[in-house]
């Protein structure tokens, strides 16, 4: 009878441990600091201008935004943006792979961001975003698109279309194109913050977490996470923080070498020498390790927006797609 007590005693206090660290203030930037270079513009030139916006229905109803980008190539590579962005910061990639007939390149703006969704910065449950990419899937197909798919992303985008490896809809795609993956809890993320790029707040990440695992999953929504964009730098697209839910279903799982081993043979990761958030040595050591038969290439000269922008890795990236069988294999 006492033990009994003193155990529930225990899991009331916890509980109450648990709310008061979601009820931390909310995450914020202290000292903002322009990690990625947003001072010096980047104007890539390019023979064609961004398509307009589509739109398609997830399984939801809502209605979600992408740009498509035509090819002579029948492989389609859907291409997942980072943090904060959207779809729309890719066009140099999309229009250097897309012209040069390497994919037919799909550009998503996903769900809780610039023109996605009815709430910037947050989603409906954790793993929606895999849910919306194979909804986006379907579509492609039902609309006549038969090549092969492959997967691609930069940065937090990279590290989505890694979850999507390991996750319920993997066999919708044959091949993974990676720029920079931004894999939490890892030695390659740069101080655990991307440089400072991220700002979390751990208290109610921790108190969020302890929810979760007895099964209360209201707070959700709660933001999480900012994103160090210096005001001077806002043109109103970004999305500067993420709810838990969001930021959770961005990312690879927790067990996040069980989902780059899923991986298949025919992936490339590439990443810049100079990339300011992602530490190229310690990703090389985690991909051979955990997907060895992958290719794995460090750019020389390239930070972390070059590997998504400058002709030198962009070259790499249609070489690699140009080389795929036309069917792709697991």
């Amino acid at each position: 009878m006492i033990a009994a007590t003193v155990v529930g005693l225990l899991f009331v206090a916890g509980l109450v441990t648990a709310f008061v660290l979601v009820a931390a203030p909310e995450p914020r930037i202290a000292e903002p600091k322009d990690v990625f270079g947003f001072a010096t513009p980047r104007q890539s030139q390019t023979a064609i201008e961004p398509p307009k916006l589509q739109r398609y229905s997830a399984r939801d109803g809502e209605q979600l935004a992408y740009r498509f980008y035509d090819s002579t190539a029948q492989r389609i590579l859907i291409f997942i943006h980072g943090s904060s962005y959207h779809g729309g910061g890719y066009h140099a990639l999309a229009a250097a792979l897309s012209l040069g007939g390497a994919a037919k390149v799909v550009l998503p703006n996903l769900r809780g961001h610039y023109m996605s969704g009815q709430r910037r910065g947050d989603i409906d449950y954790i793993g929606q975003y895999e849910d919306d990419l194979d909804d986006l899937i379907k579509v492609l197909r039902s609309q006549g698109l038969t090549g092969p798919i492959t997967l691609g992303g930069h940065s937090s985008g990279g590290g989505l279309a890694i979850r999507f490896a390991g996750g319920a809809h993997a066999a919708d795609v044959s091949s993974y194109l990676i720029l920079a993956p931004a894999i939490p809890r890892s030695p390659a993320l740069r101080a655990g913050t991307a440089g400072g790029w991220a700002m979390l707040n751990f208290k109610r990440l921790f108190g969020l977490i302890a929810l979760n695992m007895i099964g209360i999953h209201g707070y959700n929504g709660l933001p999480i996470i900012a994103f160090n964009k210096p005001p001077q730098y806002w043109d109103g697209t970004e999305t500067l923080s993420y709810s838990y839910r969001l930021n959770a279903s961005y990312h690879p799982r927790v067990n996040y070498d069980a989902d780059i081993r899923a991986l298949p043979s025919q992936t490339l990761v590439l990443v810049g020498a100079n990339d300011e958030s992602i530490d190229p040595d310690a990703l090389r050591v985690l991909i051979t390790t955990d997907v060895p038969a992958a290719q794995m290439k460090i750019m020389p000269g390239i930070n972390h927006f070059g590997v998504f922008s400058e002709p030198a890795a962009l070259n790499v990236a249609a070489d690699w797609l140009r080389t795929l069988p036309d069917g792709g294999s697991r």
